[in-house]
């Protein structure tokens, strides 16, 4: 099968590794990539969750104010934008496997090191380091596992892998019910040092791109993981291995807004921006909101738990209608059912139906947030992906900046809460727009 992929050119038989790996089957090699790189995003749901879980303790402890409490909120987003860009170039430029590497190892260290703050300024740096290698983790890992996927397997198995998020954020909970109350925050934090033991483990197991493989003449290295993507591959010593596309001798961020991918960099960033900045709004100011409105403490908190566990329907659901109907239709379904339900959240009085429309707003924030890299590695060459994935990636960390300082500015200033919701849902809308715009590529399906 693999034989008939190879082109005599030159007097040189070439292998396309591309085709290769979508040609053949999903297999444990697949599968050990994918669940890797998943247990690498899941460090990403205990960076959202961890820090928010615990924040009300560590502002008694530490005699914060709701501004310093806000800045750190903040911060470990604002290290996440410029993180996103300097990761993602540098692994299409070095190595995805390298750098995410060095990601997992910087933020491990530095959230472990926010369990031995002494103040609000050396807690900054910290946090502000952690989300600057956070950064390096997911974009690159959903190249990772789109790459090495089988064409037909790609937006299931790669949306599938970003649940790792909701996994992260439900241990986070988990963790700090059993074990705040006994050993306190700073234990807690302290012990996600054992995250590191996935840093060796990805170090082994992991293959690196095979752009920089195949850029640096790594025939052998290729030659096994090409075996192991595809057992029915055959080889030859003298074989040259291409990609569907060159590889790219550097990595310039210009190549993003040229040849025509300026239009799609613009419009899938800003999609990004305003899908991070609805969810992340809402899950910071949901419980608040509901406490507001008359609901108790542990319904309001409800409405995080349900958010949360609706992305394990929504985003497989979407992974698999992705593969089927292409992603911009499933944006252009999945957008208006979460404008609708978080406004719906507003006006409704009954707690159920309302926590109804919470599960639906989860179902569509997190199921739209899963497919937007795959789909971002649909539409750009192997070459510079993770720089493409990075600067979008990026691009929607602003969202959780500015999304809850606005909700916030406006309870202080005594809006409703129905307003504030309906405010809340509409960069949805904005989103839609912005999906419909991106032109769609030859490589999509690639």
């Amino acid at each position: 099968m693999t034989n008939l992929m190879s082109a005599q050119i030159a007097g040189r038989p070439q292998v396309n590794v591309t085709q290769v790996i979508d040609g053949g089957k999903f297999n444990s090699f697949s599968l050990q990539v994918a669940m890797i790189c998943f247990l690498a995003i899941v460090f990403d749901g205990i960076d959202s969750a961890l820090f928010g879980t615990l924040l009300p303790v560590i502002m008694a402890d530490m005699k914060m104010g709701p501004a310093e409490a806000g800045i750190l909120a903040s911060v470990g987003h604002i290290g996440a934008v410029g993180g996103a860009i300097i990761f993602g170039v540098a692994a299409d430029a070095i190595g995805r496997k390298r750098m995410m590497l060095i990601g997992m190892t910087v933020f491990i260290i530095f959230t472990a090191a926010c369990g031995l703050a002494q103040g609000v300024v050396d807690f900054a740096i910290y946090r502000f380091i952690a989300g600057f290698g956070l950064a390096g983790i997911v974009p690159i890992a959903v190249a990772l596992v789109f790459e090495y996927t089988p064409g037909k397997w790609k937006a299931m198995v790669s949306s599938i892998s970003y649940t790792g998020i909701s996994v992260g954020v439900l241990l986070s909970a988990l963790v700090s019910i059993a074990l705040l109350s006994t050993v306190g925050w700073r234990a807690i934090l302290l012990g996600t040092i054992v995250g590191i033991v996935l840093v060796p483990i990805a170090f082994g197991w992991l293959p690196e791109s095979m752009s920089i493989l195949v850029k640096k003449g790594k025939n052998e290295r290729v030659r096994k993981i090409l075996m192991k993507a595809d057992p029915r591959f055959v080889f030859a010593i003298n074989h040259d291995y291409i990609l569907n596309e060159p590889s790219a001798s550097k990595v310039p961020l210009k190549r993003l807004f040229q040849d025509g991918y300026a239009r799609n960099t613009l419009f899938l960033g800003m999609g990004m921006l305003c899908i991070m900045m609805v969810a992340v709004t809402l899950t910071t100011w949901i419980v608040q909101l509901m406490v507001q409105r008359g609901y108790s403490l542990t319904t309001g908190v409800s409405f995080i738990f349900v958010f949360t566990c609706s992305n394990f329907i929504s985003t497989p659901l979407a992974g698999w209608l992705s593969g089927r109907m292409g992603y911009k239709k499933v944006f252009a379904i999945y957008m208006p059912i979460l404008f609708v339900s978080i406004s719906l959240i507003g006006v409704i009085q009954d707690p159920v139906a309302a926590l109804i429309c919470m599960f639906f707003a989860g179902f569509a924030a997190m199921g739209a947030t899963c497919i937007l890299l795959p789909y971002v590695g649909s539409l750009y060459p192997m070459s510079f992906r993770s720089s493409a994935m990075g600067v979008v990636y990026a691009i929607g960390r602003v969202g959780p900046i500015i999304g809850p300082a606005i909700a916030g500015l406006m309870l202080a200033a005594g809006t409703s809460v129905p307003i504030i919701l309906v405010c809340m849902a509409a960069p949805s809308l904005v989103a839609l727009v912005a999906f419909l715009l991106v032109k769609e590529s030859p490589l999509q399906g690639i």
